[in-house]
């Protein structure tokens, strides 16, 4: 009976451990996803994925999900690039999930990146002097495609009337150029701010992209001239018509 018993213990002792078939969540599936802690607006986010295959039968489909911005390659990989143009100011984050995986193995795994907060500073997207409301919209038309490709900004009108002018030109201009951008170019109201900045030696329209979070461009103090230096000669457009004032 004692040698028996000391066969089976040497035995237990020699044979190989027992493999468990359920795999821990540091043994298999989407192990992390790496990427920059920030990123400058427009700049490329490059998110990358550590996963560990080795005790999968079958190649997982692999899935990624974000919180903005858009993938422009990689989905279906283990690294993917994604746009951040227009995500001033946001956080970017990236879930990467690994579909078909056994019981016991990490599914899905995240990274978060921070698109940093542009500075609205420096030359406007468009600058114009006294057109004709015909060539007025040509420039319109350009600034209202820059704020639909951006869906968080929005556009900015400044504009100086000149030192021969008539009473509520600016007003009435500023409104004439909203009414456009949303009548005829479908921009949303609230997306276009209007400012009357007062009066300069020219007649000056600047048309800013205002990222989402960022400070308005404020009115140049160089730039204007005193009431007493304006006159008010200058011939009101007979076809003319005042549109409503928008809010």
């Amino acid at each position: 009976m004692k040698r028996t018993i000391q066969t089976l213990f040497t035995l237990l002792v020699l044979a190989p451990p027992v493999v468990a078939l359920g795999q821990g969540p540091q043994t298999c599936g989407v192990l992390s996803v790496e990427g920059p802690g920030d990123v400058k607006p427009g700049e490329t986010i490059i998110f990358k994925a550590q996963i560990r295959s080795t005790a999968l039968m079958n190649k997982p489909a692999l899935n990624w999900k974000l919180t903005a911005g858009t993938i422009v390659n990689g989905q279906g990989t283990n690294e993917i690039s994604v746009d951040t143009a227009g995500l001033g100011g946001q956080d970017v984050t990236a879930t990467l999930e690994m579909v078909g995986v056994p019981v016991g193995c990490s599914s899905a795994a995240s990274r978060t990146t921070r698109v940093s907060l542009p500075i609205a500073c420096g030359l406007a997207f468009d600058q114009y002097g006294d057109l004709k409301f015909e060539d007025e919209k040509a420039r319109l038309d350009n600034f209202a495609v820059q704020i639909q490709m951006q869906p968080t900004a929005s556009g900015y009108i400044g504009m100086y009337a000149g030192a021969e002018t008539y009473p509520d030109e600016a007003s009435e201009r500023l409104n004439r150029a909203k009414t456009y951008l949303v009548d005829f170019r479908k921009t949303e109201p609230n997306r276009v701010i209007t400012v009357d900045c007062g009066f300069s030696s020219e007649l000056t329209v600047q048309l800013y992209i205002v990222p989402f979070g960022a400070s308005l461009p404020a009115c140049d103090d160089n730039r204007q001239i005193p009431l007493s230096e304006v006159k008010y000669t200058k011939p009101r457009p007979r076809s003319r018509s005042k549109a409503r004032p928008r809010r």
